[in-house]
């Protein structure tokens, strides 16, 4: 932020949905990014159903809903930057704009990272990205900041994949909720604010020796898991006993598992970085995915995975059963599980999930509820 924007308290807020987002290009014009991804309230969702279509995903009903009920947070939003990932969002990002008067910029995201045309022409639209944030906030976004807003990022990336790596330990000391608030810190807090929690945090969970059983290891797999929507986590941990000790979702680990390059040129380290961030199923090949989501099975030792995808969700629910033959291939049992912000099926989900760790418990490779 300049000096001026800080006497003067004008600091713009940009929200952002997708973790494609280059957000150190929003930190380098002194702005604030913010990443907008609550969900969990089916009131929200239906206030936002208006707007959308009932074959939406919740997640983004959520996303409009959330305007129209003027969340705190979301109404701050000075401007909305969505890198295009599903047509889903897209149209939900687009509602916002026409029935809210929020402002946004669309842009566009390569499917097929591996070619040279899709990264000549990521390059451009983070230069576009570029200008339009220099636009909004009326400062200029230079190289040394953007090579200063990398190392930031980068350093709190690590934070977030070590605390992560706690969880390698047979008793792991943090549950997938806890971790789930550490990532939360990332996309709430000012980079500044992150690191110094994520080093104080670090230290203190570091230290503690946990005892216990070692309990049935987990990984979530599949779509968006939305700070709010806690009641899966809560019955796996909780109620069933289960850990989950890592997630392959774009609110989990995933994001921080690979760095921003910092021994590129600004434009090129971001639009390359990326591209190379671990793949969501929306990025071809899928076989890349797949390979990513295996080795976080293999570091982590899981027993098994939980593939959670919201119903409607496109990207998810296509992909799953490549996913499912990869792990079944691998003897890892899957439990496939179509979800919503709802209560109504609580008590499926407890039977369902709870019938699949007794087969678990029981040795079934298998297993799948």
């Amino acid at each position: 932020m300049t000096e001026q924007n800080k006497e003067a308290g004008t600091q713009k807020r940009a929200g952002y949905f997708c973790i494609y987002t280059p957000i150190e290009v929003i930190a380098a014009a002194g702005a604030t990014p913010i990443r907008l991804f609550k969900g969990g309230d089916s009131i929200v969702v239906n206030s936002g159903e208006v707007y959308t279509r009932s074959y939406f995903c919740q997640f983004a009903q959520y996303s409009v809903g959330a305007f129209r009920e003027d969340d705190p947070l979301y109404r701050s939003i000075d401007k909305i930057y969505h890198f295009n990932t599903c047509d889903q969002m897209k149209k939900g990002v687009e509602a916002i704009g026409e029935f809210f008067d929020v402002p946004y910029k669309m842009l566009c995201l390569p499917r097929e990272r591996n070619r040279d045309a899709s990264r000549q022409f990521m390059q451009r639209e983070v230069e576009f990205f570029r200008k339009d944030v220099e636009e909004l906030t009326g400062n200029p976004v230079t190289d040394e900041g953007l090579r200063e807003q990398i190392r930031k990022y980068n350093q709190a990336r690590q934070w977030v994949k070590r605390l992560s790596e706690l969880r390698k330990q047979d008793v792991p000391p943090l549950t997938g909720g806890e971790f789930l608030d550490i990532v939360k810190a990332f996309y709430y807090l000012p980079v500044e604010t992150s690191l110094k929690y994520f080093e104080e945090f670090y230290s203190h969970i570091a230290a503690e020796k946990a005892s216990g059983e070692r309990p049935i290891r987990l990984m979530i797999s599949g779509g968006i898991i939305a700070d709010g929507d806690r009641r899966l986590i809560d019955l796996i941990e909780k109620e069933l006993g289960a850990r989950i000790v890592v997630e392959d979702h774009c609110t989990g680990l995933r994001p921080f598992y690979y760095p921003i390059p910092e021994d590129k040129p600004p434009l090129q380290a971001l639009s390359d970085g990326y591209l190379d961030t671990a793949p969501c199923a929306r990025m071809k090949p899928l076989e890349e995915r797949l390979d990513f989501s295996q080795k976080l099975a293999d570091e982590y030792r899981i027993d098994a995975i939980i593939y959670v995808s919201l119903k409607f969700c496109s990207c998810y629910s296509i992909s799953k059963n490549s996913f499912t033959k990869r792990f079944h291939g691998l003897e890892i049992p899957v439990l496939d599980i179509s979800a919503d912000y709802s209560e109504n099926d609580l008590g499926q989900l407890r039977t369902r999930i709870g019938a699949f760790f007794e087969l678990i418990r029981k040795g079934d490779s298998h297993a799948a509820a």
